[in-house]
């Protein structure tokens, strides 16, 4: 992941770095597969743990604890750095621990393939203006936080008013197809997975999850087999793709 340490995830995810901090992420997470996973993971972690913990006064307890080893090994000094250095790996090895606890008590894996595979992330893009920077950060945040019905309010009308920007079409066609205006959102991936984008095969695998999650798996297989061996992603669909055989 270079320079970036398990703490600087944590920090990004939970919204704890400043502006610059925040922007420089965010550039590489753009173009770092690894770092997009890393990010992920850690998503779908916390989201799984406040899920099933809020109700809960014994999964309250267990919440506590992880809050109690946040605040032992990600205190707020370190937090402030802009390089933090990683945790030893005995510390690093029972937060873990702690971690794939929960994860054998809730079993987060249990998700279909779809849910497996749709992990990403929304990146805003400063050099638009003023305002439509703005409107962007707010579908970034609803994006990243899984409120994709929000993001695509935002993401619609910006699109309408900037009809080539791939970027706008493809996250706007994965808000659709995540909140069930699955053909819709398979148009917009369509459009991009066709075109010349630098996303156009992010779009081609998102388009064959379209189909996976409607059970459609002749599809899916078809768009994934468009992707090919020099594309950033072609491991990961040749990996569905092994799943689905």
């Amino acid at each position: 992941m270079d320079k970036f340490s398990e703490k600087d995830i944590v920090n990004y995810v939970d919204g704890e770095m400043d502006s610059a901090e925040r922007n420089t992420f965010e550039a590489q997470l753009l173009h770092n597969q690894e770092l997009q996973k890393e990010v992920a993971l850690y998503r779908n972690i916390k989201a799984t743990l406040q899920s099933h913990v809020a109700d809960n006064r014994a999964d309250a307890q267990f919440k506590n604890h992880l809050a109690s080893l946040n605040k032992q090994y990600f205190n707020k000094q370190e937090r402030a750095s802009a390089k933090m250095r990683s945790l030893p790996w005995n510390k690093l090895w029972y937060v873990a621990a702690i971690l794939v606890v929960g994860l054998l008590v809730w079993a987060p894996w249990n998700k279909n393939l779809y849910q497996q595979y749709s992990n990403t992330q929304m990146v805003s893009f400063a050099e638009r203006g003023a305002n439509d920077r703005s409107e962007l950060q707010k579908a970034t945040d609803a994006f990243n936080s899984g409120d994709f019905k929000k993001a695509k309010e935002i993401l619609m009308p910006l699109l309408n008013n900037d009809q080539q920007n791939d970027v706008l079409r493809y996250y706007l066609g994965i808000s659709q197809v995540e909140t069930n205006e699955v053909k819709i959102g398979r148009i917009n991936l369509s459009k991009v997975a066709l075109g010349y984008s630098l996303l156009k095969y992010d779009a081609t695998f998102y388009v064959a999850l379209s189909y996976l999650k409607e059970k459609n798996e002749s599809a899916c297989k078809e768009w994934l087999h468009k992707i090919p061996s020099s594309a950033s992603n072609y491991n990961k669909a040749q990996e569905l793709l092994k799943k689905l055989n």
